[in-house]
């Protein structure tokens, strides 16, 4: 695993914005932080599922927290961004590997990861994702995207849940 690589891509999502006391006012994106979104995608796709150094290391920089939450909170008119985000947090939610190594350490990080989501309105977003789709589909005017997009993040849905 490439951390370096990782750790910048990551450090390159945003940053919090804070007041004076150290109370969080809002959230600032990268410059790059679409491409960094769909690089640690890359990142996760690519992660051993025996060891998932990658779903650690993003765990213990507290990322989903940080950044992620954040990101889906503040820029969900984004279309792109906020369907990147989900992904991201799609892959860090998977099910861990029967025979993988670690077993109590990733319940425990996925244990945070769904409590950081819980704890937000990006259940709600994301479920506002299949809102224009799921009406399509009642009025009979269901495309292909249209189709992607449900079966794509109703299972993200499901995960996340």
């Amino acid at each position: 695993m490439d951390t370096e690589g990782l750790s910048k891509i990551c450090s390159g999502l945003g940053s919090i914005e804070e007041d004076d006391d150290r109370h969080r006012t809002g959230y600032s994106k990268g410059e790059y932080c679409l491409d960094n979104l769909k690089d640690l995608l890359r990142f996760l796709r690519r992660d051993d599922p025996e060891t998932r150094n990658v779903f650690k290391q993003v765990c213990k920089w507290n990322v989903v927290s940080k950044d992620l939450v954040p990101i889906i909170e503040h820029y969900h008119e984004d279309r792109s961004m906020l369907l990147n985000a989900v992904k991201v947090l799609v892959f860090l939610t998977m099910p861990i590997e029967p025979g993988s190594t670690d077993i109590p350490q990733q319940l425990e990080y996925l244990w945070d990861l769904k409590s950081a989501v819980t704890n937000s309105d990006v259940a709600t977003m994301i479920v506002s994702i299949l809102e224009k789709p799921l009406e399509n589909l009642e009025l009979n005017k269901f495309t292909e995207d249209d189709w992607k997009l449900v079966s794509e993040n109703s299972f993200q849905v499901f995960i996340l849940a």
